[in-house]
């Protein structure tokens, strides 16, 4: 049986050289048409069809712009909240099903905001393509998927972007990148979003905690310079805190107790525990008011890479900002001052304009031998290489280059060897070792027996009492710092503090100068050492059970001597030995021991150097009467009838009277721009805003020129789908039915042009047709409609 050839078809005008080849149909093509016509009978074809329209037209439409205009006004009444620091409710009476039911209102937001990118991408794309030189086909495909990440990397974007740079088309380079920046944009539109309209929990400011919007300021009944001495002798000790009374409530040795318990579990923690050396706990000390309320006395170690020796730096809360804040919150608390009283959660926080001064102590020890010093020619100096003298970033730190030498007098004599004994020293008796001046606070040498043991050649040890002599500096200062108490917490902290309690300074490579230029450091306190000698040698009556190696010590020895080990040998004889808090017995070890032991008992000293008989008085009222007078309220005795009394403003505001204004922050939901992520949402979404003002004076000045006009034409792909099945086939897309591979095609320009032959249609014009297609004919016209 023979094969029937098939009949060749007839070749279309404008078509391509291949047999069977897809055209469009046109008015004229009828004939070829089937048409189908729906069961229920609608046979008029004519009235269902498209009217002719107009593309570009000189009018104005005022509803075009609330594409843009309805996100915008949408941001900006979300971004007031943030603002204008809109409060929710606090932690407890906020319902967080509202964080899941704002995520579609956000949701819609991006939605609204992505809408506005795509209609301002759209138009300046719908210009390219009724302009001569037309559009490169993969960027004509991103102006409809704004939002899309696939797009990105996607051949239609890729390719047209390196193939336009590296053929030098920068004009296309840029069309390319700009559009990739707002896909990208939309991408951080949503996060923006949610983040400015999502309440975030946090503290916040209460802008009128109290009755009559009054600051409800304290003050602490000593002048500044009481409150904060610069020069520490013994006849700045209150007579009361004297002799058998040395530890009276507010005196500076009040903390002797808690000292050594602290002491003791420092020693244990060794052993007992395995913890490093920034897990020690810190000691805390009560508030002289209620007995509730704590101050930490923080220390750490910072090391220094040309030290042979770390530092200790100790700093903790001053005892009269620990007793006001614990008493005027029992004030507050016990009584209806404001809105105040319907907070769940507040906390109170030092105004800046009142600051508080805090103690910040730093001590480095080097520790000799002492035997070996003795009989050794060069001198003792002190080291200080690993303190900070200058706080500002700009002077020279004399501590880390200068040494210091250790007055012969002050440790080379005869004394036992297994005592443990403290000696100050005045620092203005200490020179370099070129004369230089020392300014630091004071100084001092001190004793602790060592134990060691030698093996004789024969095999018996052998045990070895030595003392370890240790000279140490002092540096003190007042150091200005916020001061916060959560009232949910039981410690009253400070920003310094908090940061110290962090911070790990032995590493060596921290710039803790540079850390703490940003508070406010005094010149270094000078403490006489009759100051430091009177507050050591106290009365300590020593219970019957500690008695032996603790007998008769002062109070810093008596905190060094709970790192003393008796060694019992087996001749019978007793040895002392101080044996480090890190385990090792390197002369390091032992001097950095020293070292937090001297820094931390100082720094409690100076807490309370001034405390004992201060007063506190908080202003309850707003002046009132010709002389201005004013309620106050003792906060010490404010249970009695005569804590409250009047005053005149200028009695309060003299100069022995330091004033202490509480902010007061609560903890709950709400917006405002105390987070990284608000700022984040607010430049985003500002962005928009400001990308669609530049968008309207763009479209009006354009729309302005003679050539200019407004267009609501293919603005959805089904819309330019349409327009590119009416129009006729292009060469220059042959083979791409199943895909597109060459940059070529994908760089192939659209333009959008009258139809040669009918003027009164558009077409697609892919290309130019094998030249046949000159940039510049058959231009869409303005007000003109098309079918």
């Amino acid at each position: 049986m023979g094969v029937r050839a098939t009949p060749a078809l007839p070749k279309r005008t404008g078509s391509w050289d291949s047999d069977m080849t897809y055209h469009s149909l046109y008015e004229d093509d009828d004939d070829k048409k089937t048409f189908f016509v729906a069961e229920s009978g609608v046979g008029d074809l004519e009235g269902s069809r498209e009217k002719p329209k107009i593309a570009l037209t000189k009018r104005f439409s005022w509803l075009h712009p609330l594409v843009h205009l309805l996100p915008v006004g949408v941001t900006l009444g979300i971004l007031q909240l943030s603002l204008r620091w809109v409060y929710l409710d606090d932690d407890t009476r906020y319902d967080t099903r509202w964080q899941a039911v704002l995520q579609f209102p956000a949701k819609v937001h991006e939605i609204l905001v992505v809408g506005s990118l795509s209609a301002m991408v759209l138009h300046i794309f719908r210009r390219m393509l009724v302009n001569s030189k037309g559009i490169p086909l993969g960027l004509m495909v991103g102006a409809f998927q704004i939002g899309s990440a696939e797009y990105l990397i996607s051949k239609s974007f890729v390719k047209p972007l390196r193939h336009s740079l590296m053929h030098g088309q920068y004009k296309t380079f840029l069309v390319a990148v700009a559009l990739g920046l707002a896909i990208l944009f939309s991408f951080l539109v949503g996060p923006a979003s949610a983040g400015a309209l999502i309440p975030v929990l946090a503290w916040w400011d209460m802008p009128r905690p109290f009755n009559d919007s009054l600051p409800l300021t304290s003050y602490i009944g000593r002048s500044t310079s009481e409150l904060y001495p610069l020069t520490l002798q013994r006849s700045s000790i209150n007579p009361d805190c004297l002799g058998d009374d040395w530890d009276y409530q507010g005196c500076p040795a009040e903390g002797y107790n808690v000292l050594v318990d602290w002491a003791w579990t420092r020693v244990k923690e060794r052993y007992r525990y395995n913890v490093t050396e920034g897990q020690h706990y810190n000691p805390v000390m009560l508030s002289s008011f209620s007995g509730q309320v704590q101050r930490e006395i923080v220390t750490e170690l910072m090391a220094a890479k040309n030290s042979s020796t770390a530092a200790a730096i100790t700093a903790t809360l001053h005892s009269s900002a620990l007793a006001l804040t614990d008493a005027l919150w029992h004030y507050i608390s016990s009584n209806v001052v404001g809105k105040i009283n319907k907070v769940k959660h507040p906390k109170l926080i030092v105004s800046r304009d009142t600051p508080v001064s805090i103690p910040l102590v730093q001590v480095q020890c080097v520790s000799y031998d002492y035997g070996k010093a003795r009989s050794g020619n060069p001198p003792l100096t002190f080291e200080t290489s690993a303190m900070v003298d200058d706080f500002s970033n700009s002077g020279s730190n004399t501590y880390s280059w200068m040494d210091w030498v250790v007055p012969d007098a002050e440790w080379n004599f005869t004394r036992p060897l297994n005592i443990t004994k403290v000696r100050w020293v005045d620092a203005a008796s200490i020179k370099g070792t070129q004369g230089d001046p020392l300014h630091a606070s004071l100084a001092a040498i001190v004793t602790v027996p060592k134990s060691y043991q030698f093996t004789l050649a024969s095999g018996p040890k052998i045990p070895d009492q030595r003392s370890f002599t240790s000279p140490c500096i002092i540096d003190a200062r007042w150091a200005t710092t916020d001061v916060t108490f959560d009232t949910t917490d039981v410690v009253v902290g400070t920003s310094l503090t908090d940061w110290l309690n962090s911070a790990n300074l032995l590493t060596g490579d921290v710039d803790v100068r540079a850390k703490l230029s940003k508070w406010k450091i005094s010149d270094p306190i000078a403490i006489s050492p009759d100051w430091a000698a009177t507050l050591n040698t106290v009365n300590i009556t020593t219970p019957a059970a500690d008695q032996g190696i603790y007998l008769g010590l002062d109070f810093v020895e008596r905190l060094i001597q709970e790192f003393v080990n008796v060694r019992e040998q087996d001749d019978g004889t007793v040895n002392l030995d101080f044996y480090p808090s890190s385990g090792q017995t390197t002369p390091a070890d032992i001097a950095n021991d020293l070292a937090i032991i001297l820094s931390t008992t100082i720094a409690d000293w100076l807490s309370r150097s001034t405390f004992r008989d201060t007063n506190f008085t908080t202003v309850l009222s707003a002046p009132a009467g010709p002389d201005g007078a004013v309620s106050t309220v003792d906060l010490l005795i404010q249970r009695s009838p005569n804590a409250f009394r009047t005053a005149q403003p200028a009695a309060l505001l003299a100069a022995d009277q330091t004033p202490v204004v509480f902010r007061v922050q609560r903890y709950g939901w709400g917006y405002g721009l105390n987070t990284d992520t608000i700022w984040f949402s607010v430049v985003i979404l500002l962005m928009h805003a400001f990308l669609v003002a530049v968008y309207f004076a763009y479209s009006f000045v354009f729309w302005l020129r003679a050539k200019g006009w407004t267009s609501n034409a293919w603005g959805t792909i089904g819309e330019f789908v349409a327009l590119a099945v009416v129009s006729p086939p292009a060469d220059e897309l042959r083979n791409s039915g199943a895909g597109i591979h060459h940059s070529r095609t994908w760089m192939t320009e659209l333009r959008i042009r009258e139809a040669g032959a009918d003027p009164e249609r558009l077409e697609l014009v892919v290309g130019r047709r094998h030249g046949m297609v000159v940039p510049t004919d058959n231009m869409v016209r303005i007000d003109k409609a098309y079918a």
